[in-house]
């Protein structure tokens, strides 16, 4: 037997049905007041879900574009730190191109006396301070040649061995230098100190000197040339005890970059 709950809900269900197809108008009024009221208590709440969902959405595209420029700027980083990678090795390039052109321009122009030669290492088991460059004695090079670059002095051939030579330079603490004041009439030993600064000594504290002076050989020790450019004086004290000036000096040439060397063969 039928459940009575269920065939009375059925024949509720039928008759509201056949009432509201038929136009009946107490059912239609109620049916419309229904719906009405339904939709004002409804409508507010559609809406603020509307607006949820659409915020949900707005957010997930926003995450995702975020994602995506995010994306864009790490492969965009990547891409600067490769341009700049490149930019640097083109600058060094350009630095090594200028030194090497000159470096020939000079023995172009001295095509008897210098002999270009590259820096392959350093010397750090003798007790000077020397450099190593790839000619020696199969070039003609022998000891106490003056060893120049296009800015300056660099230092004198010490050993020179059949396929390389030792250079000493001059702020190892066993170099002396006579040097003049260029366009003064100061003389001084510029001695090294192993360090990136050398000192002028013997200069009295009533010679002319001033801060930016420059040095060059003066040719009176009989090992370095007359004329070559050495330093640039960047202090003087006058002040200290006793008749001479302490001064530094800070060479033409940067001896730890170094790249090429020209070495003079008289």
């Amino acid at each position: 037997m039928k459940n009575p709950l269920i065939i009375i809900i059925t024949v509720i269900i039928l008759t509201i049905t056949f009432f509201v197809s038929t136009d009946t108008p107490f059912f239609v009024k109620g049916y419309t007041k229904l719906k009405d009221s339904v939709s004002i208590i409804a409508g507010p709440g559609l809406i603020l879900m509307n607006r949820i969902t659409q915020g949900t959405r707005d957010t997930i595209d926003l995450y995702v574009n975020l994602t995506n420029v995010k994306k864009e700027n790490a492969t965009l980083k990547k891409k600067l730190e490769a341009l700049q990678l490149e930019n640097q090795r083109l600058a060094e390039f350009e630095r090594e191109s200028q030194r090497l052109k000159d470096i020939l321009s000079f023995s172009q122009h001295n095509p008897n006396t210098l002999i270009a030669a590259h820096v392959t290492g350093e010397d750090i088991k003798n007790w000077f301070k020397c450099i190593i460059i790839d000619k020696g004695s199969n070039y003609a090079l022998r000891e106490k040649m003056n060893v120049i670059t296009p800015r300056g002095l660099v230092g004198q051939v010490i050993e020179a061995h059949r396929w390389h030579a030792k250079i000493m330079v001059i702020n190892d603490t066993n170099s002396s230098v006579d040097v003049f004041i260029d366009g003064r009439n100061t003389r001084g030993i510029l001695e090294g100190t192993g360090q990136a600064k050398l000192k002028l000594k013997y200069v009295r504290k009533t010679d002319e000197a001033e801060i930016g002076d420059k040095l060059v050989t003066s040719g009176k020790d009989t090992i370095y040339q007359k004329g070559l450019p050495v330093g640039i004086i960047t202090t003087i004290t006058r002040g200290q005890a006793g008749i001479f000036a302490d001064i530094d000096v800070v060479p033409f040439n940067d001896f730890k970059k170094l790249e090429e060397v020209l070495v003079i063969k008289k």
